[in-house]
């Protein structure tokens, strides 16, 4: 017969695994590598969510994830010592699922990278080192994006320079050098994938389902409730009858 303190640990293991199991459904993660200055990762940048009370500081790969964000949208900060380099706003994170962000590549606008220690070093651009009083064609800033010519792949186009949010319409929005580069990318209640520009999706969050085939509205069919579609596309309830929990 368990003592009374045998089953308190039984009771509380089990409340803790509970707890864990809808901690990961209601959280999701931002995953990315960082490209900078066309250099790869940075050793020792700073990736940050504003009011968060965790930081990832990556190694020379660049890779970094962060976990246990909530449901919603986030700026996400790029630092190194006391400089903020760059952000990237309005990432979407679902619950139980993580967010890719690919290949982020940004560079500062004198095209500048560091070395050890955190000092300045020129980066590997050929370009010269851009000024405020400079009249080198390449130190414009044409498009008024905050990236000069000699780092902008179009400074003819506001939307793309180095570290923008890669869109899925085959172009290479961030300047990595690759069009769509991004793993995978968001729809409603779900995550896609992208090919030549196209979304198409990959996977429906756990009770959801695409029955309509329309990229746009993405899982729009919640199984467990809907009367047309319970427990799986077409499955159609009875005049008398109402989905629940995905039956009728």
């Amino acid at each position: 017969m368990r003592s009374l303190f045998q089953l308190s640990c039984i009771v509380m293991l089990f409340l803790s695994s509970a707890v864990a199991v809808s901690a990961n459904e209601t959280q999701g993660s931002i995953r990315g590598t960082v490209n900078y200055c066309g250099l790869g990762g940075l050793d020792g940048m700073q990736i940050y969510v504003p009011g968060k009370m965790f930081t990832v500081i990556t190694d020379e790969s660049g890779q970094f994830q962060l976990d246990g964000l909530g449901a919603g949208n986030y700026t996400l900060f790029y630092r190194k010592g006391d400089r903020v380099l760059n952000q990237n706003r309005d990432i979407q994170v679902l619950a139980g699922q993580t967010s890719e962000l690919g290949v982020i590549a940004f560079c500062d606008r004198k095209g500048t990278a560091f070395g050890a220690g955190g000092t300045s070093t020129a980066a590997v651009t050929a370009q010269p080192l851009c000024t405020a009083s400079s009249d080198d064609p390449q130190c414009k800033d044409a498009d008024g994006d905050g990236v000069v010519a000699a780092l902008d792949c179009d400074d003819g186009n506001a939307n793309i320079y180095p570290g923008a949010i890669e869109a899925c319409d085959g172009i290479d929005n961030n300047c990595s050098g690759t069009a769509d580069d991004n793993v995978s990318v968001l729809v409603k209640h779900g995550m896609g994938t992208c090919d030549a520009g196209k979304i198409s999706i990959a996977q429906c969050s756990k009770g959801y389902s695409d029955c309509d085939g329309q990229v746009a509205n993405g899982c729009e069919v919640d199984l467990m409730r809907d009367d047309e579609h319970c427990g799986s596309c077409g499955n159609m309830c009875a005049a008398s009858e109402s989905c629940g929990l995905g039956f009728c």
